[in-house]
């Protein structure tokens, strides 16, 4: 139960309240401004409750958890209301450069009274159905009791480097497997599975061993696939073999034949390393299928495969397999001092107290690098605040690594926090882009600029929250990916609001409003929630989105992604998507014309299209 995407709505509430308070003659002319006085007032109280049931959220029985669903729907109401407003607004103000703004509103607000009245009255509805659901707190004995972190800006990220701690023996170990001299009875092809719980660094033993200097020289080729975590992608035989065939053009379509002749011209003969990153499937034919096309290499090649499973380690590596530990304690301490302190100066009651705290993480990587970035430039105070309240519920269970993550995420301004859920409409292990994430931002109102959206993304990446960047030949990062772990914890404090469709999902909830598709959707599964802030398509081309009798459905929309398209032309109905802020058509090369309803998007700041000769018809 997370409500920080309802608290930054609840900023974007007031910032409108304030805007339309200065537009006098808006005011005088719709009667609205004590309906908006009213309202800010509301708003206030409801911020209240909400920031105090943020504080208490892991401890919120069933009924305060329904009272705050109910709080937070009728939130979301009033930001459609007050955009709308805001939006008709510039949507029809007259084009005059010879009259101020305050005269082309009062103008076009004097030809469209009914208009400004019909506006008004839902403020007026808006704020009465808040005003009830507010007025119940009391019965929950919600609080004014919560106190944000206090963030302070690192001149550098010394953690963000490429040296890892503690797995020289574990790479050592793992080469002398790979290096050790073949045998004319060894298979063609042998296996090796690295396993162990998330957050232990497989992925990072893994891309140690891969790029060590001695295995470039033994293997005539090497290739790195990452077989992903996604709840909604099934095992694809066809999909990963097509992953292992630079080139080609496999797909669900390709004969088994076509796959077969592919695989062989690449592998056959050739001495290779294949590193199969975080595999899960436990279906033993399955993984027997893949690993048949595989066993055309020379004698001598290996596949490692990284897991979480112990039956799939089995499976794959059978007498192979590197159970990876934790660290040491002085490992961890190692690892914990590079992440916690600024400096080479150590107070010792601090140290103590660190120790105690690195005891708690159960000496995994992961875990002791979030805790020891958000304890980075800390007061004593704070670092004991989180010892005693943070960590003394922590046990050897296994959502231990996710309960610690969790407490960092807990840290987060109500912004941020809004900001990091919001990256669990990407699947796991997706390579996301840091521009288009900022623009998605910025759409849904939790930030009001790129700048800032910059700000909180480097908040967020010196919290250990993102990971794997990429950076274009300027050393400017333009993509990153969240850890699996990380990832969990998005979807958990995302709960409902945030749904990545896919074969498996039977029906969009009614208080879904970010959605992605990971397949093509039924229509009649989607397109009856009217509530929906974001249309994001992941893999797959979602025309169904444009037909005309759909799209004034989404009348919330905040930001449309339609890349990639087929279709050749948009549907005027666009034009009722009045809180549109971000479309995205890049990549549609068969859309040849734009509607002229498309100008009607008044709150559209963001538009992406690589389709040069598109033109308003």
């Amino acid at each position: 139960m997370d409500v920080s995407t309802t608290l930054s709505l609840v900023q974007t509430i007031l910032t409108a309240i304030q805007t339309l308070g200065l537009m006098h003659s808006v005011c005088s002319i719709s009667n609205c401004k004590s309906e908006l006085d009213d309202l800010q007032n509301t708003v206030e109280t409801v911020r209240a409750v909400l920031m105090d049931a943020d504080a208490k959220q892991d401890s919120l029985n069933f009924q305060e958890m329904n009272y705050v669903k109910e709080l937070k729907d009728a939130v979301y109401d009033a930001d459609d209301v007050l955009d709308e407003f805001l939006t008709l607004a510039k949507q029809k103000q007259l084009r005059d450069d010879d009259d101020s703004f305050s005269v082309k509103v009062k103008s076009f607000f004097s030809r469209f009274k009914h208009l400004t009245h019909k506006i008004s009255s839902k403020v007026k509805r808006v704020n009465d159905k808040l005003n009830k659901i507010a007025s119940k707190s009391d019965k929950f004995s919600f609080k004014v009791d919560y106190k944000p972190v206090k963030f302070t800006k690192e001149e550098s990220c010394s953690f963000l480097c490429d040296k890892i701690i503690g797995r020289e023996n574990d790479v050592e170990k793992i080469i002398d497997v790979l290096l050790d001299s073949v045998n004319v009875d060894d298979p063609p092809v042998s296996f090796l599975a690295i396993v162990g719980m998330g957050g232990l660094g497989k992925t990072a033993l893994a891309q140690l061993v891969y790029n060590d200097p001695r295995i470039s020289d033994a293997f005539q080729l090497k290739k790195w696939i990452c077989i992903a975590d996604q709840d909604e992608q099934k095992w694809s035989l066809k999909g990963f073999l097509g992953k292992v065939v630079e080139g080609s053009s496999i797909d669900d379509k390709t004969s088994f034949e076509v796959i077969h002749h592919q695989v062989n011209k690449q592998l056959r003969g050739k001495k290779y390393l294949l590193v199969l990153d975080d595999v899960w499937t436990e279906t033993y034919n399955e993984w027997q299928q893949f690993e048949g096309f595989l066993k055309v290499g020379g004698r001598g090649s290996w596949i490692i495969a990284t897991t979480r499973s112990k039956k799939t380690a089995q499976m794959i590596g059978g007498d192979q397999v590197h159970v990876l530990r934790g660290l040491s304690e002085l490992e961890s301490w190692h690892l914990f001092e590079r992440m916690a302190f600024q400096t080479e100066e150590r107070d010792d009651e601090l140290v103590k107290l660190g120790k105690k705290i690195v005891e708690k993480c159960t000496n995994v990587p992961l875990a002791i690098r979030v805790v020891g970035s958000l304890l980075r430039g800390q007061s004593m105070s704070e670092w004991l605040s989180f010892y005693d309240k943070g960590l003394d519920f922590l046990s050897e269970s296994n959502d231990t690594i996710t309960r610690i993550l969790k407490l960092s995420y807990n840290q987060l301004n109500p912004s941020l926090k809004a900001c990091f859920a919001y990256c669990a409409i990407f699947p796991k292990d997706w390579e996301i882009s840091k521009k288009m994430l900022i623009r998605l931002w910025m759409a849904q109102g939790y930030i009001n600029s790129e700048n800032l959206g910059e700000d909180y993304f480097l908040i967020l990446l010196q919290r250990c929250f993102f990971q794997d960047l990429l950076e274009d030949k300027f050393k400017k990062i333009t993509s990153f990916k969240i850890h699996d772990l990380l990832h969990d914890i998005a979807e958990k404090v995302a709960g409902e609001e945030i749904c990545r469709f896919s074969f498996e999902t039977s029906n969009v909830g009614k208080r879904v409003r970010h959605l992605s598709f990971a397949s093509n959707p039924p229509a009649h599964h989607i397109f009856n929630n009217t509530h929906v802030r974001t249309c994001l398509q992941i893999k797959v081309i979602v025309d169904q989105l444009l037909a005309s009798k759909s799209i004034p459905k989404w009348r919330c929309l905040r930001s449309l992604d339609l890349s990639n398209t087929e279709a050749k032309s948009i549907p005027e109905s666009i034009g009722q998507l009045l809180h549109l802020r971000s479309l995205d058509l890049s990549f549609s090369c068969h859309l040849k014309v734009l509607p002229k309803s498309i100008t009607k998007l008044a709150a559209l700041s963001q538009y992406r299209s690589n389709t040069s000769s598109a033109h308003c018809g």
